[in-house]
């Protein structure tokens, strides 16, 4: 996919994210950072993104969704005393989310991606609720509405993924939460032409499913593009190189 220059404003805003990510990583002590052990702590559940009782199974590239986690779900820590950071991820099915290594954009393996607000922002770096002191549990707020619409066509390849959301100090992973999705593509799909589903749906039960998008239009298409422009520009291997992600 090719990019077009970035703007000084976002070039600007992209390095005060660098900066605020690097500053915090830092003031973590190496002891603290090396003591982080990554476990699964439960499953993440696909839900509809205003009600979220209730659970989604399939959806396009403009279906609004959100993840809900177990009631109560902690960081070891907050953001505010102990700078801990949520972070989310979609990565391929064979990939560890114990194993994942986050930067200012997310996950950085090839074909890993984190998941995206219905904004097209990156779900990156979020901050927990804050405690009175430093060392106690930290609840994690709810998750936002999220999209696919972030993903122009073709970026994201048809496969099976595991999408979620980590606790991460100095970019490590703690806790994390995750569940399955197998993406397929659809021409008739838009924005995205992408449609997704739970392992247990059949390909067949989306065939008649009329997600899409009615409501957001092509301006939030065009945004997507340069958001996501703006993760694969900041992964680069050099200014000549050809802007993809393989997946494994």
């Amino acid at each position: 996919m090719a990019l077009t220059r970035l703007s000084a404003p976002v070039r600007q805003v992209l390095l005060v994210c660098g900066l605020a990510t690097l500053a915090a990583a830092l003031s973590v002590p190496a002891s603290a950072a090396s003591s982080v052990e990554a476990r699964r702590a439960g499953d993440a559940v696909l839900v509809e993104s205003v009600q979220q009782t209730k659970e989604l199974d399939h959806g396009g590239s403009a279906t609004e969704f959100s993840l809900r986690l177990p009631e109560g779900s902690t960081c070891p820590g907050d953001s505010l005393h102990d700078q801990w950071r949520v972070q989310s991820f979609m990565v391929p099915d064979g990939d560890d989310p114990a194993t994942l290594s986050y930067g200012v954009m997310g996950p950085e393996g090839p074909g890993q991606f984190p998941l995206f607000l219905t904004t097209t922002t990156p779900l990156t770096d979020s901050l927990t609720l804050a405690n009175a002191s430093a060392g106690l549990p930290a609840l994690i707020p709810a998750i936002p509405a999220l999209s696919f619409v972030a993903f122009p066509p073709d970026v994201l390849a048809p496969g099976t993924y595991r999408v979620g959301i980590a606790c991460t100090l100095s970019r490590q992973t703690a806790d994390y939460w995750d569940t399955t999705i197998i993406v397929s593509r659809d021409a008739d799909d838009a924005p995205s032409q992408l449609v997704w589903r739970r392992p247990d749906v059949p390909l067949s039960a989306l065939e008649d499913d009329s997600s899409g998008l009615p409501t957001i239009g092509i301006v939030l298409a065009v945004l997507a593009a340069v958001a996501l422009g703006a993760v694969l520009f900041l992964r680069r291997p050099s200014r000549h190189t050809t802007l993809s992600k393989e997946t494994r």
